[in-house]
This record gives structure tokens, C-alpha cells and sequence, in this order.
């Protein structure tokens, strides 16, 4: 049993889920009623969740499910596919990932040398990761290690200050500042 109330989860996450909706559903009423039926789905729900490390995954599903009944609900003759756009007001998909990759540069400073420099070679550079190797006097495997390291440290620094949020293809739609003290977002 998790003792989280329907008010905390609304502080934490309901700004979260109104852009998840709202980059799924074009009316800006209807995002509003979807996000009152998923917050009263949540509530109904809530006493029956049985790990609360599984909160975050299980607050998507319920709301992707309140989409997708709110689609084979509409009798509009409106698709859909049509419908998934974001509202006008807001960045596109392509201007959040642009915006968000603009930070990697700076918290690539913040990373130790060897990372910062495997990443540059490979990530920057297109060096491959064996010539990589060759070039720093590394095994294959080594190599490969140290750039896994390097962009999983950079992931975190950027997780750290920001949290990142995607489609299903990876793509970066959303951001909302955590702690920003690391790049360029606030």
C-alpha cells in the first residue's frame, strides 16, 4: 500500500501528464476533461497500488489509456492521427530536441577529460570507436567502455537537471527543469 494522496500526485505530476495529453489531443478542452478522468482514474486507483516504485510508470499507462478511450469515444469525424499534434502555442518536437541537445556542450565541460575527449572524438569527430582505441592506445573493449561511461554520465548530469520526457520512437518532447545548475534551461 502506498500512502501517497491524489493531492500529492497532482503537485508532483499533473503538469506532466497535461503535456503528455496535450501532445496527443489537439483541443485544449479536451485535454482539460481528459486530465480530470485521469486524475479521477488515479484516485480510484491509487489505494490498490502495491509499489510505489512503479508509480511513475503506472500514472502513464492510466493516462495513455484515458487517450485512447477518448478516441474510440469521438464520434467527430475527425481522425486521430490528425489529432496528436501539440497545440500551436507550444515548441515542437524538433525545437525541444534542438534546445535540449544545445546544453550537452556545456555539461560536457563539467565531465572528467577522458570522457569529455572519447565523447568529442566519436560523438563530434565521427571517430570510430576503433580508431579510437588506436588513437588513445585502448582495447576495442576499452574504448567501447570508456563512451558507454561518458554518455551515461553525461545522461545523468542532464537527468540530474532536467527531466526529459519522449515519445515512444526516443524522441525528446518535453522538458521541466529540476535543478538547473548544470545547463542552459533555466
Amino acid at each position: 500500500m502506498t500512502t501517497r494522496t491524489t493531492e500529492d500526485v497532482w503537485k508532483e505530476s499533473g503538469d506532466r501528464l497535461r503535456r503528455f495529453i496535450a501532445a496527443r489531443v489537439r483541443n485544449a478542452h479536451d485535454v482539460d476533461d481528459l486530465l480530470q478522468e485521469v486524475f479521477a482514474r488515479i484516485h480510484a486507483g491509487l489505494g490498490g497500488l502495491e509499489s510505489p516504485e512503479a508509480m511513475e510508470s503506472w500514472l502513464f499507462q492510466v493516462t495513455r489509456r484515458a487517450v485512447v478511450d477518448h478516441y474510440r469515444r469521438s464520434t467527430s469525424s475527425t481522425s486521430p492521427v490528425e489529432l496528436r499534434f501539440e497545440p500551436a502555442d507550444a515548441p515542437t518536437p524538433p525545437e525541444v530536441a534542438a534546445e535540449v541537445a544545445s546544453w550537452l556542450a556545456p555539461m560536457m565541460e563539467l565531465l572528467d577529460e577522458a570522457d569529455r575527449e572519447a565523447l568529442r572524438l566519436t560523438d563530434l569527430e565521427g571517430l570510430s570507436q576503433k580508431a579510437l582505441a588506436a588513437r588513445l592506445g585502448l582495447s576495442l573493449t576499452g574504448a567501447r567502455s570508456r563512451v558507454q561511461r561518458a554518455r551515461r554520465r553525461l545522461k545523468d548530469l542532464l537527468t540530474e537537471c532536467c527531466e526529459i520526457e519522449r515519445d515512444r520512437r526516443g524522441n525528446t518532447i518535453a522538458y521541466t527543469p529540476k535543478n538547473c545548475s548544470s545547463c542552459g534551461c533555466g
